[in-house]
């Protein structure tokens, strides 16, 4: 994507919302990959999500979106989640689970791909009229607990994967849940998982 399509210039960050809301920084390793992706030509079909979870937490049931957030000029941001379906881990990300931890892939529901499409057209439409602004692109998971969490960090790292990056590239890596909030609400507020 050229630099100066100020508009659709796209910041990847991971996000985790609602039981688990957060952000984090993309890695450095990660950002020259992720320069390769034009949110105006990117195909969503083709757009591929991951979240890696520590063994004591499971992604729940129709619990991962894609949320993107625009901001045109001075107007407040705007956000648009779309619907994520869960996939087979995929190979490549086999590596990246241990005997501590699983990853949980997913894509676009085929159900929102004229969604997410119209929604880019609009984005677009507005670059062309001259508008100005930013587009963030975050994967959205929520978790449940499988049992009593441990103590000490609680580590997740999430992934994006596009027809420009060709392989997944981690958003977020190993980023605590402890931390991220100074009263750790975020990670006493993970329910259990249903039986």
């Amino acid at each position: 994507m050229h630099p100066r399509k100020s508009l659709l210039r796209v910041f990847l960050r991971a996000a985790v919302s609602a039981t688990l809301a957060c952000c984090g920084h993309v890695p450095v390793t990660s950002m020259v990959k992720l320069a390769r992706v034009d949110f105006e030509t990117s195909d969503p079909a083709q757009l591929r999500a991951a979240i890696k979870l520590p063994r004591s937490l499971r992604a729940r049931p129709n619990g991962v979106a894609l949320r993107i957030t625009v901001r045109v000029e001075r107007t407040p941001e705007q956000a648009r989640d779309f619907v994520l379906r869960e996939l087979s881990a995929p190979p490549e990300l086999a590596r990246e689970a241990d005997a501590h931890s699983h990853v949980f892939a997913y894509r676009i529901d085929e159900a929102d791909l004229p969604g997410f499409t119209a929604f880019r057209a609009e984005l677009i439409a507005k670059k062309s009229s001259g508008q100005h602004g930013s587009v963030s692109i975050s994967i959205q998971p929520q978790a449940c607990k499988t049992g009593e969490l441990p103590e000490g960090p609680i580590y997740l790292t999430t992934y994006l994967r596009t027809a420009e990056t060709g392989d997944y590239v981690a958003l977020a890596r190993d980023l605590d849940l402890r931390t991220i909030s100074p009263d750790h609400a975020i990670v006493d507020r993970i329910p259990r998982c249903a039986p």
